[in-house]
């Protein structure tokens, strides 16, 4: 029998997780190698082993609490059953522990050694190997198997909230959900494979956040970010497990509405029927609903309106609902008349109103008030009466009533009675920084005394005393413009109060582009401009009604917003000048016009002659139209003999729009020898154009 085992590979693996080993090193009997002679090898004991189920069934795994026997099958080497024999077992890796510790167990009557073997934990896994020795008959015999460790499944018990929520769980509440999870009846360390999500959280309005896992429970902090479902339903799933819970969660209230722009590049749109070219005549305004953690809050009926319907000026549509972001968009479409416009945008909930004023800022800024506004420009006589293209650079400067800036891209318009001013892409200009600026260009129409007026008006509000110091116009009696909750408090640009029931203010009439007078002004100078600041149709004043059809001098009896403007006088100067002299008053410290009673003006007395003495020349020059020459042109003398004048003063006609020109002065120092002198003034313009006055002649004294 010991010969016919050998001759069949010593007991080799057979299905059923059994497996064996010979000793290394041996030769099958009777074989021989070409050309040698091989002497017979001694036969071995052997070894197999197989792992078995509680029932006796072969396996091939063992997982979470899963016990197994290992058995031990030895024969002698002649094939006799090995009895009483120590069996050693051992594994390289810490994943199995066996029963009895000791890993040792003798051979049964049958050469069969058991041994019990199990997981050493409820998560162990991966690959081992079990391997055995014996001695029988004095010689070694070994044998392995592989098996798998697989970790106890996972179990998930029942998922609640910890306390009980029963009650609303209000916007931006937090609230702890509880999974139980178990491995083989003990409590998971780790869940692999769980997940929880939930309605609210799909929608963005809710988050499931991992906490904690101790004792088997992992905890999940559910957060309502203000949904809208009324009741939000969680799931968790863990393998093929899945369990639901509800929750009934409140809406969040509005915190803000905030302008984040609109589609325009240059956030300016042209007159109705003026598009083309590139320019729009409606622009897509978007403002984004916050709640009170400036989180985008979707769902939300937005009202819209706009500051002023002149012209024709609509808004659609004029409600819409907030996105998933919290973000809706309205329409705003020009009219036909030029005009700064804003959109209110306006939304209720939970008894809760909020508006929001279109800008390229977060509503927080203060509106341009009428006593912050200015009008200036850096040359105000510039080279345009003959000449094309001469530019005077027009500045806006605004505040709000605490004097800061106020925010950037306020649309400012600007209008003039000559020449052209703004660009081609803007009939007015956008602020950065408080202000903007604009260039006022010469070209025809050209006014017959040379003189032209420039206005500027952009939507603000009218001034007011704040006489309680809250920093905004306050009303005691006063209407609200929609249902409100009760002891709703006045909201300024919005409710109407009543008249005598508000502090005090300044109520604006509608804003008009003063032509002033045709006529040349002519003779003595005389300071300030030819603006009477009265409507007069027939002089060519052009009217810009707010919110009205027809312009009207008077206010609407309310404060709130309004144009607000400024306009300033800029000569189109011409280049060829008129002196004439002057007297001066030392008494009075004022200068006149010199008089035939005067005597010649172009002889200066007393500059020779005996005893003579230096004198003083004062004088004043002026255009065709009696208005200052071009800004920066020299004042000079030239043509001297026998006398010596000094630099004129001022040497430069400043800017200056001054009926009348510029008044100047030179000191002449004598000659030496009293001899009669002669010289001349002479203007040069900055295009170079120089002319000379009458010469000027000293007389002796009579």
């Amino acid at each position: 029998m010991a010969t016919a085992l050998a001759a069949c590979g010593g007991g080799g693996g057979s299905p059923g997780g059994t497996s064996s080993t010979t000793t290394p090193g041996t030769t099958t009997p009777g074989t021989t190698t070409p050309g040698t002679t091989t002497p017979p090898v001694p036969a071995e004991p052997k070894m197999t082993l197989q792992l078995v189920d509680s029932t006796g069934t072969p396996i091939t795994t063992l997982s979470g609490g899963q016990t197994g026997q290992v058995k031990a099958t030895v024969l002698n080497a002649n094939g006799s059953v090995a009895v009483n024999e120590v069996v050693k077992f051992k594994t390289d890796d810490k994943l199995l522990q066996f029963t009895p510790e000791s890993a040792s167990a003798l051979t049964n009557a049958s050469g069969v050694a058991i041994i019990t073997v199990k997981p050493a934990s409820v998560l162990a896994a991966g690959a081992v190997t079990i391997g055995a020795t014996v001695v029988a008959g004095g010689k070694n015999a070994e044998a392995n198997i592989n098996l798998e460790v697989g970790a106890a499944p996972l179990t998930l018990g029942t998922v609640a909230f910890t306390p009980e929520q029963t009650d609303i769980l209000p916007a931006f509440g937090t609230a702890v959900l509880t999974i139980p999870v178990t491995t083989g009846g003990v409590g998971a360390t780790s869940v692999p494979g769980l997940t929880i999500n939930s309605l609210c959280a799909g929608d963005g309005t809710a988050s499931l956040v991992l906490g904690s896992l101790a004792d088997g429970k992992q905890l999940v902090t559910y957060t309502n970010k203000g949904c809208l479902r009324v009741t939000d339903t969680i799931t968790v799933t863990l393998g093929t497990t899945t369990q639901t819970i509800k929750i009934n969660v409140g809406k969040a209230n509005i915190g803000t509405i905030q302008f984040v722009g609109s589609d325009l590049n240059g956030s300016s749109i042209v007159l109705r029927g003026s598009g083309g070219l590139g320019r729009k005549e409606s622009a897509i305004l978007t403002f984004r609903v916050l709640d009170q953690n400036s989180i985008g809050l979707p769902g939300v009926d937005v009202t819209f309106k706009t500051t002023t319907s002149t012209g024709g000026l609509i808004v659609q549509p004029s409600k819409a609902t907030s996105d998933a972001q919290g973000n809706v968009t309205t329409t705003v479409a020009s009219g036909t008349i030029p005009t700064p416009v804003r959109v209110i945008a306006q939304a209720s909930r939970n008894g809760t109103t909020i508006n929001g004023l279109s800008d390229s800022l977060i509503i927080s800024t203060g509106l341009p008030i009428q006593k912050s506004m200015s009008l200036s420009a850096d040359s105000y006589n510039i080279d345009g009466m003959f000449y094309d293209n001469s530019v005077a650079k027009v500045t806006v400067m605004l505040a709000d009533q605490y004097g800061n800036p106020i925010s950037d891209d306020t649309a400012v318009n600007l209008v003039t009675e000559g020449g052209a001013i703004a660009s081609p892409e803007q009939g007015g200009c956008r602020t950065k920084g408080g202000g903007c600026t604009v260039d006022l260009k010469s070209q025809a129409f050209r006014p017959k005394n040379g003189r032209v007026t420039v206005l500027a008006y952009v939507q603000g509000i009218e001034n007011f005393t704040d006489v309680n110091g809250d920093g905004q116009y306050s009303c005691t009696n006063f209407e609200q413009v929609q249902p409100v909750e009760p002891g709703t408090p006045y909201r300024p640009l919005v409710d109407i109060c009543k008249p005598g029931s508000g502090e005090p203010y300044s109520d604006q009439g509608d804003p008009f582009l003063d032509a002033g007078s045709a006529d040349v002004v002519l003779g003595n100078p005389a300071k300030g401009s030819t603006l009477d600041g009265k409507y007069d149709v027939p002089r060519a004043d052009l009217p810009f009604p707010y919110n009205h059809p027809v312009y009207t001098t008077v206010g609407n009896g309310q404060w709130g917003i309004n144009y607000i403007w400024k306009e300033t006088e800029i000569v189109f100067s011409g280049d060829v000048p008129t002196f004439t002299r002057q007297v001066f008053d030392p008494a009075t410290g004022t200068l006149r016009d010199w008089t035939s009673a005067d005597g010649d003006p172009y002889k200066i007395v007393g500059l020779s002659g005996a005893g003579c003495t230096n004198q003083s020349l004062y004088f004043r020059v002026a255009d065709e139209n009696n208005n200052p020459l071009p800004s920066s042109t020299t004042v000079g003398t030239g043509d001297v003999d026998k006398v010596a004048p000094g630099l004129p003063s001022p040497s430069a006609v400043p800017a200056t729009n001054r009926i009348g020109g510029t008044e100047h002065s030179v000191n002449i120092k004598r000659n030496e020898l009293c001899s009669d002198g002669e010289f001349v003034i002479r203007t040069t313009t900055p295009r170079g154009k120089s002319v000379a006055s009458q010469v000027f002649k000293s007389v002796p004294a009579k």
